[in-house]
């Protein structure tokens, strides 16, 4: 008899070992699917409330947010970030910072440090939810979730129009536009976290060019663009930079339409959105011309693709203002990697940004 119950506790010890390891080697339940959760944001409308759009299915169907909030009375919003389906920051004309937590039921403004209304806010840009970079005529930075901002100082960044900031990491930021009261272009970066910048001047005269945004799909690819098509690739953490044109026609003499906004899916496969109704594909980072997916684009005409952003290398959303006096917009999106685009919502006024959950 106690053989025998030797042998089953043995029997009971090495089934049990087997199953805790095979919970052991159990896979991690896979990540959770991100939501195609979209904002787009623009100037204000006859309502005199600025234009806030929401999509929950990637591009296919809007609604309108905030419209009789006061936070959003009044100002144009220029840019925006989504960081989850609840919180969302953007920023505005008349140095006014906005977030909303409830994923854009309620909007609020957030107390900038400069109490000037003349600081103009061009770009936003953040790492996680709490660590916050914005450009413009000055750089605000924030490590709480905007309770506490500094004003970031540096003599090169004096006298500087800065319409886009990109943070890759909390250390490693560019900034990228022009100085003040010229087309030329200025780019500057910083790896202490904003203590120290260094200017970036891309061989050729390439700086002849004024640059609009910077972007980047790692630490190490990072693409700066502007004016006439022009922009330059990085593809070793800002060592070197390559000069280069999107080869997209339909500009002016001096060059190609403006690319005014870039997504990168990776670090070769880019998306950008230009003037007079282009859109611009590269699957090779730009080594060969780009394939021209717009001109014209479904909806209203006469317009500049000034937007972008992506979910993957499928969906996409592109947001436009009107390029004559008249005041109109639009949004279109793509479920299928470009082959065909569709209009999501033509818009009372002009149309500025976009961001899908980062």
């Amino acid at each position: 008899m106690k053989t025998k119950k030797i042998f089953y506790t043995i029997i009971s010890i090495v089934l049990l070992s087997i199953l805790a390891i095979q919970i052991g080697c159990k896979k991690d339940d896979p990540e959770p699917v991100k939501k195609k959760y979209v904002w787009a944001v623009g100037d204000t409308d006859s309502t005199d409330y600025a234009q806030i759009y929401f999509s929950a299915d990637g591009g296919e169907n809007w609604t309108r947010q905030g419209e009789g909030q006061a936070a959003i009375k009044g100002i144009g919003i220029v840019d925006v970030w989504a960081v989850d389906e609840n919180t969302v920051w953007a920023v505005a004309h008349q140095n006014v910072i906005l977030k909303t937590t409830d994923g854009g039921t309620n909007w609020s403004r957030v107390t900038a440090p400069s109490q000037r209304s003349n600081v103009e806010l061009l770009s936003i840009s953040l790492i996680g939810k709490d660590d916050i970079w914005i450009s413009g005529t000055v750089i605000y930075h924030s490590t709480d979730g905007g309770q506490n901002w500094a004003i970031i100082q540096s003599s090169i960044l004096t006298n500087k129009f800065l319409q886009g900031i990109h943070a890759i990491n909390s250390n490693v930021i560019y900034v990228a536009g022009a100085p003040t009261g010229t087309s030329d272009g200025f780019i500057a970066k910083t790896t202490d976290g904003g203590q120290t910048w260094k200017e970036i001047v891309p061989a050729d005269n390439f700086n002849k060019n004024e640059w609009i945004g910077v972007t980047s799909s790692d630490l190490n690819n990072i693409v700066v663009y502007g004016g006439t098509s022009h922009y330059v690739y990085s593809n070793d953490g800002g060592q070197t930079w390559t000069n280069d044109s999107t080869r997209i026609s339909g500009g002016n003499s001096n060059g190609g339409p403006d690319l005014n906004d870039l997504v990168m899916m990776d670090d070769q496969s880019w998306w950008g959105a230009f003037d007079n109704d282009n859109i611009g594909l590269t699957n090779n980072a730009g080594s060969s011309p780009w394939a021209n997916q717009g001109n014209p684009t479904p909806g209203p005409g006469n317009i500049f693709l000034v937007g972008i952003d992506s979910y993957d290398n499928k969906f996409c959303v592109i947001v436009g203002e009107s390029a004559g006096p008249t005041p109109y917009g639009k949004i279109i999106q793509t479920s299928n990697g470009g082959q065909l685009w569709k209009l999501g919502l033509a818009t009372p006024s002009r149309m500025q940004k976009v961001s899908f959950i980062k």
